[in-house]
């Protein structure tokens, strides 16, 4: 699997699916209010992260542009970082939204599945690189709620690295890969964080680099995989 591959069979209509039968039970006014009040926020937060910078940005900025009042501000996020978290949750549940409607990407061999996947979340955080830069360089003090070592950091990266076992599980039922468990999920997990670092230091047009090295890197570790295994 190529770039060109993938970037061509991408431009191709997928059919639609058919709709669930089921009904789903819909959220009250009242959550669907304070949800949009919260993207509201975000998307004030990012356009004033995208101008002054994550550090320079004030809480009384970002409610005066949301268009309420500070006090409400902190009910709905105590900190800048608490925004920082409900950007990447809401990230997490577009790309398993994205992937569930993408039937044939679910039918590819596993690398092109990862290198769509991994692709398509750089595609979201493309415009507020300097924000995900400032929020890598937070996530490195223990004491922020973004690191890893964090609650409510590790909370959001269990559903990414559930969703990204599922896949895994699929290509060992395969035999794509060998089993891998939830250490392979951890290692996608820990070469995306990889990718990103690379992909925030790449200069290259349509950071390109970034792209070649995501479509070598899965082709390689798949090959590998398949000739020696993986014993846990």
């Amino acid at each position: 699997m190529s770039i060109l591959t993938y970037m061509n069979k991408r431009q191709k209509k997928i059919p639609k699916q058919r709709k669930s039968t089921t009904r789903k039970k819909e959220p009250g006014k009242r959550e669907k209010n304070k949800e949009e009040t919260k993207r509201r926020i975000l998307r004030a937060a990012l356009d004033l992260f995208k101008e002054k910078g994550l550090e320079r940005t004030t809480t009384k900025e970002i409610s005066k542009k949301s268009g309420i009042a500070e006090g409400t501000l902190f009910n709905y996020f105590k900190t800048k970082e608490d925004l920082a978290l409900y950007f990447f949750q809401k990230e997490t549940e577009d790309l398993i939204e994205w992937f569930r409607g993408e039937a044939r990407l679910q039918k590819a061999p596993l690398p092109e599945k990862l290198f769509g996947i991994i692709h398509r979340q750089l595609e979201y955080i493309e415009p507020y690189e300097d924000f995900i830069g400032a929020v890598f360089c937070r996530s490195l003090q223990p004491t922020s709620s973004l690191s890893p070592l964090s609650f409510e950091s590790q909370e959001l990266r269990l559903k990414y690295l559930r969703f990204i076992r599922e896949i895994l599980a699929e290509a060992e039922e395969r035999e794509e890969i060998p089993r891998l468990g939830y250490l392979g999920a951890c290692a996608v997990g820990l070469f995306y964080i990889g990718i990103v670092t690379h992909w925030l230091h790449d200069g290259s047009r349509g950071k390109q680099k970034t792209l070649a090295l995501l479509d070598r890197s899965l082709n390689f570790g798949t090959r590998i995989l398949n000739k020696g295994g993986w014993e846990w």
